[in-house]
């Protein structure tokens, strides 16, 4: 593999000349989770999992001796580090028609270089592309006359490394079972903006795309 990526520096445009490595290892993993699970109330059930990995010889770049405007660089396995957090969820029976969902995700990482790596960024890089918290709130309702209507609040934390900033968003479902084995439903997803990034390339910086506000139909033939 070899790929070239062209950026401007303060001295003008460089180019970084990103080859393969056949000396590459796969990335080592090891993880532990544990987790309880509760019904304290008739209406209410919990859920809590806790998770601690463990990584070593994660992918991380190797520079080499630079020739101006060309940089070149080998992919290796240079960085390790843990990542651990928490997930919660839980179900509340507000009555026999409706029922309330939330979760919560909280992701921590540090991540390092080995002392032989001269990669200065892949750590930080990494730890930034993944949202720390993530929140949502699902609201089920079953209504007379065979309707269901169904929303999900969501918050995603910022990306710091791809310049993608937090948002809070919506999806909304409504349904009718005109018979017990067809449902007709209206979606509409990304309610409350009109586009929001959820990612950015990363290596090769290819054209971004943004998720865009959306509404579609649905047939369902049940037999």
């Amino acid at each position: 593999m070899h790929l070239a990526e062209v950026s401007q520096g303060p001295f003008g445009p460089t180019v970084l000349e990103l080859s393969g490595n056949p000396n590459a290892q796969s990335e080592k993993l090891m993880a532990y989770e544990a987790g309880y699970r509760a019904h304290p109330y008739e209406k209410l059930s919990l859920d809590l999992a806790t998770f601690y990995n463990v990584y070593d010889d994660l992918r991380s770049l190797q520079y080499g001796v630079p020739a101006f405007p060309f940089i070149p660089a080998m992919l290796a396995n240079g960085l390790h580090g843990d990542t651990y957090g928490v997930e919660a969820s839980g179900t509340i029976s507000v009555s026999p028609w409706w029922r309330l969902i939330p979760s919560y995700t909280l992701l921590k990482m540090e991540l390092h270089k080995s002392k032989s790596s001269n990669d200065t960024g892949s750590a930080r890089q990494d730890a930034g592309q993944n949202p720390q918290q993530q929140f949502s709130l699902r609201s089920a309702m079953d209504l007379p006359r065979n309707i269901s209507l169904d929303a999900t609040l969501r918050y995603v934390d910022a990306l710091p490394s791809l310049n993608v900033p937090s948002y809070v968003t919506m999806d909304a479902r409504i349904a009718w079972r005109a018979t017990k084995n067809l449902e007709l439903a209206l979606v509409g997803q990304n309610l409350f903006e009109p586009t929001h990034a959820e990612f950015r390339p990363t290596f090769v910086q290819t054209q971004p795309t943004d998720v865009p506000r959306s509404f579609y139909g649905k047939i369902t033939w049940s037999f």
